[in-house]
């Protein structure tokens, strides 16, 4: 049912809809006159598919005889048409696992292109029976999304020697023995971050920065280091204002899921990624497109619709949850063009 609706969207947005931008009150319509004929419990697809049917029957009905209608579906396709909760990245390394394949890592370079690179552990003669596979499979997962803008590349994994010291071995050896120690601390008081910086002698401790805490805190820690070493720690703590650090990290997953289909289709353009939530979230999208190109500040207004609606949906709205935010598109040469 999804390939058929891909194929009906993808119809009707190269031919029919190519050049004509979506009405909300058109959309409201369509919505309420699909629930009035649909049971409550019908499937998702299902849903979408009467959906697209309807609104070609109303364009084949009305949109050629009356001027109005010709603002009816976005030049640029839905983003997340079928929410997704895992990037491209999560989805094959569970696939590949669920298959047996020893993959040791998994990720996405933007560098100078788009790549998904899949590293395999094991031998030469394991690598080359497998390679080909994997990178059928991965191409295929991408496939399912329609992320035509990656490349995928399959290399084996090569250990690197190491070359760290024996001075260097014995810090990292007390340094693990001293975390392990405070981390009593760390799961009494509830600490928001704990760290150690053996170098300058540091043990630097984020709390809430509504914790009172700081001087029991102190000496509970400086119990534990007389216990574990002869030498002298301060400890630093880091006021945390846990709202603002509950925000970044709702942020970082929204720009993860938004990005995860800007990045993967050729058709937005977008290039890079970016977000902030100081002082108030933003979220930042640059294009390949230069500002003096004619079409760069349409293209931005589109991109921007399309995030917008896909940050307004039920899913997303709960991870946004009522944070007044910024959508902010790029140009190539760094101007902003929304």
């Amino acid at each position: 049912m999804e390939d058929k609706l891909k194929k009906l969207r993808k119809s009707m947005t190269d031919t029919v809809l190519n050049d004509i931008t979506f009405d909300e009150t058109l959309e409201h319509k369509i919505q309420n006159r699909i629930q009035k004929r649909s049971p409550k419990k019908k499937n998702k697809f299902i849903y979408f598919m009467s959906a697209a049917v309807l609104l070609f029957a109303i364009l084949i009905g009305s949109a050629f005889v009356s001027p109005a209608m010709a603002k009816v579906a976005s030049k640029l396709p839905y983003l997340g048409q079928f929410f997704e909760s895992k990037d491209i990245v999560m989805v094959m390394s569970e696939e590949f696992m669920r298959k047996g394949y020893k993959v040791g890592s998994v990720g996405v370079s933007y560098q100078g292109k788009k790549e998904v690179l899949i590293v395999i552990e094991g031998s030469a003669s394991y690598f080359n029976k497998i390679k080909d596979e994997v990178e059928s499979m991965a191409l295929s997962l991408l496939k399912t999304r329609d992320y035509d803008a990656y490349s995928v590349q399959v290399k084996k994994y090569e250990e690197r020697k190491d070359e760290t010291t024996p001075e260097q071995e014995e810090r990292f050896k007390k340094e693990s023995d001293l975390l392990t120690a405070l981390d009593g601390v760390y799961k009494k008081y509830q600490l928001a971050g704990l760290g150690l910086n053996s170098d300058k002698k540091v043990v630097i401790i984020d709390i809430p920065d509504t914790d009172t805490r700081m001087s029991k805190i102190e000496q509970d820690v400086q119990s534990i280091l007389k216990t574990k070493t002869d030498e002298s720690y301060t400890v630093e703590f880091k006021k945390v204002n846990m709202k603002k650090r509950d925000q970044d990290s709702r942020w970082s997953e929204i720009l993860g899921l938004v990005g995860d289909e800007l990045m993967g289709k050729k058709v937005y353009k977008v290039t890079g990624l970016a977000y902030s939530v100081y002082p108030s979230p933003e979220i930042i999208f640059k294009t390949s497109l230069k500002s003096s190109e004619p079409d760069a500040k349409e293209h931005a207004k589109e991109l921007e619709k399309v995030i917008e609606e896909y940050l307004k949906t039920e899913e997303m709205q709960a991870k946004v949850k009522g944070d007044s935010y910024m959508i902010t598109i790029r140009s190539k040469d760094y101007k902003k063009i929304n």
